[in-house]
């Protein structure tokens, strides 16, 4: 019976995170929300997201009360709370990361290299817990570099390849950021079921973790804004010439660019405010950069909560569903040695560059083969049937404890 949870859950979580990051795809190009600039920022995503998520999860619990469990089930215990609260701040910081990132690339560009912390989880339990790294561990760390290798040998090779086909430092640090916020959170989600008090079930896990994340992405969309008002973000003194050409000019109308110019000169590689400018120049110069995304950590949390352009939030609502599905599937599972099923909610990442080429994306064989072989490596890099066999955290945390 335990095979059968497993499976069944596997499918799901697969079908709910693939269709995640193809709704976040979709909730961030101007051809899906109605031809018109998406005027969403990925923080506001966020924020919706959160509520979407939360709200499916508080209708679950209702329904639960309903058919007759006991309010006390849904306190988890001060211990499981905390590691909640922690999962929470992670998981605004890992969402932001996955509304950036569809936002400039395909996500078939992306989505192998956000869980490459799983191929390295057998190292860090031979630091941690002295366990023995067997020849799966390497066979799966070296199916895992090929397959994150194989899309850039053109480049490797010398020959051409076109820049919207591969991460720049940007999306290479939103990957490093999402794959450490990840890996905490497989990490906490089991010490959350080991520690929760008797009978509190995923629904409830659910509810206390979108209640912690509502608090941090509400926190950060008052806070931030009005750090960037200090600091002037949007209004630089100075701007490099290719940042500045690129980030603002080549996406304002023109009118709005003959505005910008009026106000910036250029002088060597860089361009540079007028001086004397008045309250409201500076004000309306604001506006045109908060709304290119010209810094592009404070871009994340501009905007209001209530947009100008409906169409991505209903996308971001969609996503919400989805991430209350396989959220579920996760504290369902993580009662679960995680070595047993974790891999396994990646066979996704094989199937997106095709997923990706229906939507008309230009998809090479090099991401194909590399995202095969990549899920590939995830998988036999922490799996070993003839050693390991479905263990009940939850249980035997509980008969340790007794």
């Amino acid at each position: 019976m335990e095979w059968v949870i497993l499976i069944t859950w596997l499918l799901i979580i697969n079908g709910a995170l693939g269709g995640q990051y193809i709704l976040n795809w979709m909730g961030n190009q101007e051809r899906f929300v109605g031809n018109k600039p998406v005027g969403v920022s990925p923080g506001v995503m966020t924020w919706w997201r959160e509520i979407s998520k939360f709200a499916w999860a508080f209708i679950a619990v209702i329904v639960e009360l309903a058919r007759g469990k006991k309010a006390k089930f849904l306190w988890p215990g001060i211990i499981a709370l905390i590691t909640i609260i922690i999962c929470g701040f992670t998981g605004v910081i890992e969402n932001i990361g996955f509304f950036y990132l569809p936002r400039y690339y395909s996500p078939h560009i992306y989505a192998p290299y956000v869980n490459v912390y799983l191929a390295f989880l057998p190292f860090f339990g031979k630091f941690l817990f002295k366990s023995a790294i067997r020849k799966e561990h390497w066979i799966g760390i070296s199916l895992v570099v090929l397959g994150l290798a194989t899309p850039y040998i053109p480049r490797l090779i010398g020959g051409y390849q076109d820049p919207k086909s591969i991460l720049d430092f940007s999306g290479i640090m939103w990957i490093v950021i999402i794959n450490c916020c990840l890996c905490s959170q497989q990490v906490l989600n089991n010490k959350t079921v080991q520690t929760c008090k008797p009978g509190v079930g995923p629904n409830a896990l659910v509810v206390w973790r979108e209640v912690s994340k509502m608090v941090f992405i509400s926190s950060a969309l008052f806070i931030i804004p009005l750090v960037a008002n200090v600091m002037k973000v949007h209004v630089p003194e100075q701007a490099p010439k290719e940042k500045f050409e690129t980030r603002v000019l080549a996406k304002v109308t023109p009118d709005k660019k003959a505005f910008i110019l009026s106000n910036y000169e250029l002088s060597g590689d860089n361009y540079n405010l007028k001086k004397d400018i008045t309250k409201e120049t500076e004000t309306q110069i604001k506006t045109v950069f908060a709304a290119t995304d010209y810094d592009r950590f404070f871009s994340l949390f501009e905007g209001n909560i209530i947009p100008n352009n409906w169409w991505p939030i209903l996308f971001v609502v969609a996503a919400g569903l989805t991430g209350y599905i396989y959220s579920f599937g996760f504290f369902k599972l993580s009662k679960f040695a995680a070595h047993i099923w974790v891999p396994y909610t990646n066979v996704y990442l094989a199937l997106m560059p095709f997923i990706m080429m229906l939507f008309g994306e230009n998809v090479t064989s090099y991401q194909i083969v590399g995202a095969v072989i990549t899920t590939a490596g995830l998988m036999v890099g922490v799996s070993d049937y003839t050693r390991n066999k479905v263990i009940e955290i939850e249980k035997t945390y509980k008969e340790k404890n007794d």
